[in-house]
This record gives structure tokens, sequence and C-alpha cells, in this order.
């Protein structure tokens, strides 16, 4: 039997997984299936599994997808030209708390692939590597602020990085869950941020 002729391009591919992350921003991970992705993203679930696999290659790619889409991530590469390390680093990380459907649905997929890991050893491991690389791009921000003055000399930008991303995640859950506004997510991040990487 010969494989459906999908379209291979990557735009095809990130509609799926645009559709996986509003169906999750939904109803979670547990009810997702291959079916309710290919109907949300116009397409087939025969489609779903030629690029994925499987529905836990779905969620694995539906996790590096957010990972690699989430303002902290993609705000963090280089700050604007003239613009210094450590403003850019506080706003790529208050902008994780965004009430913009499309934020919403990325923190969705990584709290619930965080949730689910606790129960399917298998996404373990994708969920460390996303969480190594989101560390190290933080932790790599602070050094640029460092190296331009913006951040005082004696930060340990791993530690660092480690604290303030983990910070992120609790306040992201207790924002997803309703027990904060956004606006009070990014206040409450706030003091950690000048605590740990204090201005230079």
């Amino acid at each position: 039997m010969s494989a459906p002729a999908p379209d291979r391009q990557p735009e095809g591919r990130r509609a799926l997984l645009d559709a996986t992350a509003a169906l999750v921003a939904e109803q979670g991970v547990r009810g997702l299936s291959p079916r309710a992705v290919a109907r949300r993203a116009g397409t087939t679930a025969a489609l779903v599994y030629y690029h994925f696999g499987s529905p836990a290659g779905l969620v694995s790619a539906a996790l590096h997808h957010a990972n690699e889409q989430a303002p902290s991530v993609t705000r963090l590469p280089g700050p604007p030209a003239g613009r210094h390390g450590r403003d850019a680093l506080v706003d790529a990380l208050e902008a994780e708390f965004d009430d913009d459907p499309r934020v919403r649905s990325l923190n969705a997929i990584w709290n619930e692939v965080g949730a689910l890991a606790a129960f399917e050893p298998a996404l373990r491991d994708d969920l460390r590597a996303v969480t190594d690389a989101w560390k190290a791009t933080v932790a790599a921000a602070i050094r640029r602020g460092v190296a331009d003055g913006s951040v005082a000399p004696d930060v340990d930008a791993d530690e660092a990085a480690e604290l303030l991303t983990g910070a992120v995640d609790g306040l992201s859950q207790r924002w997803l869950a309703g027990a904060l506004t956004a606006d009070e997510a990014r206040v409450a991040l706030r003091p950690l941020l000048d605590a740990l990487v204090p201005a230079g």
C-alpha cells in the first residue's frame, strides 16, 4: 500500500502543530487525537500519522514546537540594535504571560506535557531536552547582558536561568488555571528578575 501523498512542506506540518496547540489549550493533552487535529487543520488523520508517526510522536513534536515558538525563545537570540541585553531578557520572560490565544496555547502544551510526563516516562527525555534548550537560551541572554554592562558582572548565568525558567513555569501554571492574571504573573516575576539578574 502506498503512503498518502501529503504536502511535506513546512507549512503543512506547522498547520498540524498549530492545530494541536489550539486543541491542547481547549481540552488538554489526554483527549488529543490525530483525527481531531486533522479536522482542526482541515486535512486527514493519515497526514497526521504521516508527519508524526503516532499520537505520542504528535505530542512530542507539539512540545518542541511550543518551545521553538515561545516568546522567551523567539525574542532572545539577540536584542534589537541599541537595546540592552537585560531589557530584552525582562521583556522576553514577561511576554510568556500574554492573553493572546497563541501564547496561551503554547504555554498550555508545555504545562500539559509537563504534567503528563509524571505518568508517561517516554515524554521525560523530550521535556528535559526542551527545558535544557530554554535554559540555555535564557543563560545566553544573561551573558549578553553581562557583556554589554546591563547585568551585574558577578551573576551566575546558568543558575539564574535555572531559577527564572522554573519561576516562569510555576507562574504559568497559576496563570493558565486562572489563579493569576497575566499582569499579576508579570508583577510576581519582576522581584525575582531584579534579585537574580540585577542591573549592571
